[in-house]
């Protein structure tokens, strides 16, 4: 939220902790999704769709989802991403302790 005319951002250490929660809670539905994804695609050539057909549809399916390019991974990258700018600036938030104690030796010199 913009706190006056400077458009600071306050954040707090359990917002931070509800985005990395919301981030690990999001990557398991996904991958659930993906492997209920594959395990279809993986059923549906096995059974009734062979051929030059089924070879280009597997083909298909894997650029486009499994391989290092698709969107499994993008998906990974981003939620990585994501959960460690949220990790790194909560790091940066004075614990139970209260205020840096760095804040109070500049003030000090």
């Amino acid at each position: 939220m913009a706190m006056g005319s400077t458009e600071t951002i306050n954040m707090t250490a359990k917002m931070l902790n509800d985005i990395i929660q919301a981030v690990e809670d999001y990557w398991a539905k996904a991958h659930a999704n993906a492997e209920e994804l594959e395990n279809t695609v993986t059923g549906l050539i096995q059974s009734d769709f062979q051929g030059a057909e089924a070879d280009g549809f597997k083909a298909f399916y894997d650029k486009t989802f499994t391989s290092e390019e698709g969107l499994n991974k993008g998906i990974e990258n981003l939620l990585n991403t994501i959960k460690q700018m949220a990790e790194e600036t909560l790091k940066a938030i004075p614990g139970a302790n209260g205020v840096d104690d760095q804040l109070g030796e500049g003030n000090n010199q």
